[in-house]
């Protein structure tokens, strides 16, 4: 019970609130096993409710006819899905959730989420910021992958990485370029789904990674990545940066 509490109170749904509020559920629910490869959710399945992930990660991905498919974004603890279809009038999942490492899950129903939210107007008021922070993600995602060239479209994407480890630290992307250190990041995963995420062969990832190694932008050591120039990395994707 302590760990499902730990985790609901970590998401963006529940953080903040009053564990009695839920305390209740946490004693009462069951944590669902998924083994690697296993689908979480299957696309065009009706959404009964909220998935809260406890460990492991999973993918969010689009297939299409003919079993090809778009990774879509990366799921890791205490990430919910689901919560977009709620209120919607089609509450068919448009996409399918594998799991790409054991996923242990919890399950919360509509019935369950809205007899919470009745309870509690701050649930609300944060199940209305989840809403609004997953259409600016979405935004940010469809800005990504409108680049023009592999590059930028990587570049993007490291830092974007990057701009997530400087909110741990209260600091934001523009006061690092404004004094530009040596920075690193860890890929979440393997290069082949980071290609995915980008929409991008692995191959031409892999190439494209040497070839701003060579110019001096990045270092790769794995799935360590030091950014080298970040000047370089963020010219044509910032208005006061300009392509050579």
């Amino acid at each position: 019970m302590k760990k499902t509490c730990e985790v609901m109170a970590s998401t963006p749904l529940f953080a903040g609130l009053d564990h009695d509020l839920y305390v209740d559920y946490c004693r009462d629910t069951h944590t669902h096993l998924h083994g690697k490869g296993q689908l979480i959710v299957m696309e065009g399945a009706v959404c009964q409710g909220i998935g809260v992930i406890v460990e492991g990660q999973a993918a969010r991905q689009k297939y299409t006819p003919t079993g090809e498919y778009t990774t879509l974004n990366l799921l890791g603890p205490g990430t919910v899905y689901g919560a977009d279809l709620i209120f919607s009038s089609n509450k068919h999942f448009p996409y399918s959730l594998e799991a790409l490492t054991l996923v242990k899950t919890i399950f919360i129903s509509r019935e369950d989420l809205l007899a919470l939210i009745a309870r509690s107007s701050q649930l609300l008021l944060n199940y209305m910021a989840f809403l609004s922070d997953r259409g600016r993600d979405q935004d940010q995602r469809i800005h990504l992958l409108s680049q023009k060239t592999l590059r930028l479209k990587i570049s993007g994407y490291l830092l974007s990485l990057l701009e997530e480890q400087l909110e741990f630290e209260g600091k934001t992307l523009r006061e690092a370029l404004e004094v530009p250190t040596t920075s690193s990041v860890v890929l979440p995963v393997s290069k082949e789904v980071v290609a995915r995420l980008l929409a991008m062969p692995r191959p031409s990832f892999s190439r494209e990674l040497i070839s701003m190694e060579k110019d001096g932008l990045i270092r790769v050591s794995g799935r360590n990545i030091w950014l080298m120039d970040l000047h370089g990395l963020a010219c044509g994707l910032y208005e006061d940066c300009e392509v050579d």
